[in-house]
């Protein structure tokens, strides 16, 4: 339900501060009242000389003023605290002078009871302009940005969602008391975000329309929570409503049984005919087919005039022919066939004449069953479904799905992922994704059997509420990594509140990350290596065991690891007194750490069951059970001190592995790039087989374990 009557009558411009409706304090506050948020005892008065319809609240008082340009009060006076009921007609008075003085007329006055003190805190909603709400919770004041002492979580908010708010923003240990103080009641401030921001709340009474809301100060004591200031902006143009789950069938997209290719050419090599043998080449021998006007073969694949000649019809439609004539395309397939993707760019990312072509694009699919894909986007990638959109792409199917918005990175990630041993169920890229969004395909994957491990790459989305909605369903049940690519432009909105001015885009996206429990990155390099990890240990980890060992030779580069360790958040605990003694009984630690990091002599001259040895009083029923394993080597050791190249290592690793330890290892191959090839060969083999990740950095495989470990507490919740 939208505000509107009485409400949005209430409300005036709010002029040169913005765009949109300012509601009065007191109107905000019955609102606030109506949803069981405290509120102090007040009265409103639009006649300035009837001061005795105050003469009921307990003094002191707390005088403001509402009307138009009024809202940031105390910038122009409008508030005074301190006021006797006597003396209410002086200080209004005065208050109106101090208001014209900067060109301002008053409406009306609000008399409150003046509250005796807590906690300031701030409670705001704005706005995200792909998200749409998001609360904030901070230290109030007037010295609320200045402080920035806040954090976000995108609406509606869980009671869990509420009490991880409330805990987790950084101003909390002062609700836990100080200096005889008593606590604060943290149960009612959860009510109170719940009131507002939670299901049925405030937030979603309002709707659409919001712009911002924020109450500054709420104060917080042992007895409860009271919103002292209260502010709302409507939009006066409505962003609209979130749109409802597709319920799309996706797996004839990446399953079809017949495709068809429409901008092969029997003169010239193009996207289309280099579609056709990458498709030829994945196993395709019937149902494969090109649309042509004339010809009844390309490049010995069968050719039929219209997308209707397709025997038995089309699943799929991969249109690579210019801007203009793709639109033509697409307008007599629409409702022929269930999923086409446009390969062609010239849309909407070449300017107002691409814009224009993109929406008649968008026009001919809409209304129809068709789901289309991209524009400028590259293909589909799933080896079980024979689909995809290179020669020599890999044919081994896994359980790892990605959802790109770049054509050539979901190149990048099939091409290089699988050199790193990653193993796809689903790949798919959707270029300016004027249809198909990350939502929708994410939506799916969730309930998709064949897909573990989800990851993204974005640089912006049409569809931030289906995302939201998808990343929410994937929480605790399959881990998902995201790439941002860029900054997208939030536009020049004006913000009239510290919400508005807090709430940036990376705090915004931080805070969905927080809500979904979503793992961001911040290359490429770390998204395959996250995906990897997760891929390679996909159970859930031994009770008792936590944190992160690192273990190798080399004292500067175990702190390297340990300085990568803890910017991603990890935690090395060192190990108990009665584990580094048996190390040392064992021959560990003359002169090196028998802590943690500790240091082993993993090389060329060790023995192989050296390093499986070292670990095995820690995996022992009395032991000190580590969740992750960083083993780092170096590469070059074993050229400067042996001639058996990187098979050493791989005799090392095996006997590791087979020894069962149940702790997931990540290994950091310092000084890879002086592996022969043979050697990078031979270890890139066993560790694909053996399912053991491999980093060329401590940064890559800390942020790799990050991940895992952050779906490990998402899934025990």
């Amino acid at each position: 339900m939208t505000i509107e009557g009485p409400v949005a009558a209430a409300g005036f411009p709010l002029g040169p501060q913005g765009n949109g409706i300012a509601i009065p304090e007191h109107v905000v506050k019955k609102l606030l009242a109506e949803h069981g948020v405290a509120v102090p005892a007040g009265r409103t008065l639009t006649d300035p000389t009837d001061s005795a319809a105050a003469e009921s609240l307990r003094g002191p008082l707390v005088l403001k003023a509402w009307g138009p340009g009024l809202v940031h009060k105390s910038d122009v006076g409008a508030v005074e605290l301190g006021v006797r009921s006597p003396g209410l007609a002086e200080a209004i008075s005065r208050m109106a002078a101090r208001i014209a003085e900067h060109g301002l007329t008053p409406r009306g006055y609000l008399v409150e009871e003046q509250h005796p003190g807590g906690i300031e805190l701030i409670v705001g909603v704005v706005r995200d302009p792909t998200f749409g709400p998001v609360v904030l919770l901070g230290l109030g004041g007037t010295a609320t940005e200045l402080l920035n002492l806040t954090a976000l979580r995108p609406c509606p908010l869980s009671p869990s969602d509420a009490e991880d708010l409330v805990a987790a923003f950084p101003g909390a240990p002062l609700l836990d008391g100080a200096r005889g103080r008593p606590s604060a009641d943290r149960a009612a401030l959860v009510r109170l975000l719940l009131s507002i921001a939670g299901e049925g709340g405030l937030v979603e009474q309002i709707g659409p329309d919001l712009a911002e809301f924020e109450c500054n100060p709420v104060v917080v004591t042992a007895e409860g929570a009271t919103a002292l200031d209260a502010r709302l902006i409507l939009d006066s143009g409505s962003a609209p409503a979130p749109a409802p789950p597709s319920n799309t069938d996706f797996k004839p997209l990446f399953a079809p049984e017949r495709i068809a290719v429409a901008g092969a050419s029997t003169g010239k090599s193009g996207f289309g005919n280099r579609f056709l043998a990458a498709y030829r080449q994945a196993g395709w021998t019937d149902g494969l087919f090109a649309l042509h006007p004339s010809a009844s073969e390309v490049d010995g694949v069968p050719a039929v005039p219209h997308i209707a000649d397709v025997p038995g019809g089309a699943d799929y439609l991969l249109v690579a022919l210019p801007a203009a004539r793709a639109v033509d395309v697409v307008r007599q397939a629409a409702g022929e066939v269930p999923f086409i993707q446009v390969i062609s760019g010239g849309f909407g990312e070449m300017g107002e004449a691409g814009a224009k072509l993109e929406d008649e694009l968008a026009a001919a699919v809409s209304g129809t069953k068709t789901r289309l894909l991209g524009p400028n986007c590259l293909g589909v990638f799933s080896p079980d479904g024979r689909q995809t959109f290179t020669l020599g792409s890999p044919r081994q199917a896994g359980h790892v799905s990605v959802v790109s918005q770049s054509g050539g990175l979901s190149g990048d990630i099939v091409t290089v992922g699988d050199r790193r041993g990653l193993k796809y169920a689903k790949v798919a890229s959707i270029g300016n994704a004027i249809d198909v969004t990350h939502g929708d395909l994410l939506e799916w994957l969730v309930d998709d059997d064949d897909t573990r491990v989800l990851g993204v790459y974005l640089e912006g989305t049409r569809d931030g509420a289906a995302l939201l909605r998808a990343l929410r369903r994937a929480d605790g049940r399959k881990p998902v990594v995201l790439l941002r690519g860029g900054s997208s432009e939030q536009g020049a909105r004006a913000v009239s509140s510290h919400t508005g001015s807090l709430a940036g885009e990376d705090r915004v996206w931080q805070a969905i990350a927080e809500s979904t429990g979503v793992s961001l990155v911040s290359s490429l390099e770390n998204l395959l290596g996250s995906l990897a990890y997760l891929q390679s240990h996909p159970g859930e980890p031994p009770k008792g065991s936590s944190g992160v060992l690192v273990i190798g030779l080399g004292g500067g580069a175990s702190v390297l690891a340990t300085d990568a360790c803890d910017r991603t958040g990890l935690t090395l605990a060192p190990l108990r007194t009665e584990l580094r003694e048996r190390l040392r009984e064992m021959g560990h630690g003359a002169g090196t750490s028998v802590a943690n990091p500790l240091e082993v002599p993993v090389g060329p001259v060790s023995p192989p069951g050296l390093l499986g040895d070292a670990l095995a009083p820690l995996f022992e029923p009395s032991g000190q059970a580590y969740r992750d394993v960083l083993l780092h080597v170096n590469i070059a050791a074993y050229y400067n001190y042996g001639d058996a190249g990187l098979r050493p290592l791989t005799e090392a690793l095996a006997d590791l592995l087979d020894r069962g330890y149940p702790a997931r290892i990540a290994l950091v191959t310092r000084n890879s790039e002086v592996a022969a090839p043979a050697d990078a060969a031979l270890l890139a083999e066993f560790a694909a087989n053996r399912g053991i990740p491999v980093f060329r950095t401590f940064d890559e495989a800390a942020t790799a374990i990050a991940a895992a470990q952050r779906f490990d507490r998402r899934r025990q919740q």
